[in-house]
Order: C-alpha cells, then sequence, then structure tokens
C-alpha cells in the first residue's frame, strides 16, 4: 500500500511521484495485481496531485498492475471532476473527508 498524507501540491510533487513510481516497481517485481493508494491523509491538494496520480496510473497499466486509489479527500474528487478525469482514476471518496482538504 502506498499511503499519501501532508499536501500534495506542486511543491511536493516531483518527489511523492519518484516515490510511487519506486513502489509501483517493487509491487511488479513481487508480482502484485494491485497497488492500493489511500489517499486519506492529504491534507491539501492541487492540480499536480492529478497529475501524480494519472503519471501513476499510466505506470500501473504499463506494467499490468491494477492502482485502487481509496480515501479520496473531497477536494481532490471535485478536482478531478473539474478536469474530467474521474473516469480515468476511478477515485473512491474517503468515508469521512479530511477537515483540513482544500484546493
Amino acid at each position: 500500500m502506498l499511503t499519501l498524507s501532508g499536501p500534495l501540491t506542486h511543491r511536493e510533487a516531483p518527489r511523492i511521484l519518484r516515490e510511487g513510481e519506486a513502489q509501483l516497481g517493487q509491487a511488479q517485481a513481487s508480482g502484485a495485481a494491485t497497488l492500493r493508494v489511500d489517499c486519506a491523509g492529504l491534507s491539501q491538494v492541487d492540480s499536480s496531485a492529478l497529475a501524480v496520480l494519472l503519471s501513476w496510473q499510466r505506470t500501473a497499466q504499463a506494467a499490468g498492475v491494477a492502482l485502487d486509489i481509496a480515501g479520496a479527500p473531497r477536494a481532490l474528487s471535485n478536482l478531478a471532476t473539474l478536469y474530467g478525469v474521474e473516469s480515468l482514476l476511478a477515485i473512491a471518496p474517503a468515508s469521512a473527508d479530511h477537515p483540513h482538504a482544500r484546493h
């Protein structure tokens, strides 16, 4: 599982992108069929968060690994809808939004 917490904005995106790519590589090497991305701990997101998730989605598809994005704060779900990528990411919303989540 890949657990995201804190902000995921343009500042953090390059580091988080690399970390996720490494975990996807490990998932593929171990023969995992799915990598779960837990977004419940995200406190702030911007469009960079979507870019990271979309990049991971492309990498996962190429590796034959399904990406399961769960616990998305409302701000992330709203951004995905705004940019028209919600069907590409299949973001599962958080059961209770983090009180500080915003875009």
